[in-house]
């Protein structure tokens, strides 16, 4: 059964986009490389983080505290590019690149908005 991401006008982290494809991006890498192999794990680990960070900050209060961790979301998908870069030599990453990259685009932007 797909994931749908509950409705993006209930007052949640689903209101941003970033969130969304990060979801999208973590569901696509679940089973891209091995379990159990060094870099297929630390994917997973990076793409959980994005998902996981763009979601504590949300609920943080000051703009300051959710910059910080929208930045830290930021990190773990440029660290996802970067693993996406060394398993492309056995492994087909195009859609999961195709997602990485407005994931990278609309945290960038949400970051940028917050600590302006």
């Amino acid at each position: 059964m797909a994931y749908t991401v509950p409705n993006s006008n209930d007052g949640t982290v689903h209101r941003l986009d970033c969130y969304r494809l990060a979801v999208e991006f973590h569901r696509k890498v679940a089973n891209l490389a091995p379990h159990g192999s060094g870099l297929g794990d630390q994917l997973r680990r990076a793409a959980a983080s994005v998902v996981l960070n763009l979601a504590e900050g949300y609920g943080r209060g000051s703009r300051g505290e959710q910059a910080r961790f929208t930045a830290i979301a930021r990190g773990s998908a440029l660290e996802c590019v970067a693993i996406l870069d060394l398993l492309e030599a056995d492994v087909d990453v195009t859609e999961a690149r195709r997602v990485l990259r407005r994931v990278v685009q609309t945290t960038t932007g949400l970051w940028r908005k917050q600590a302006g």
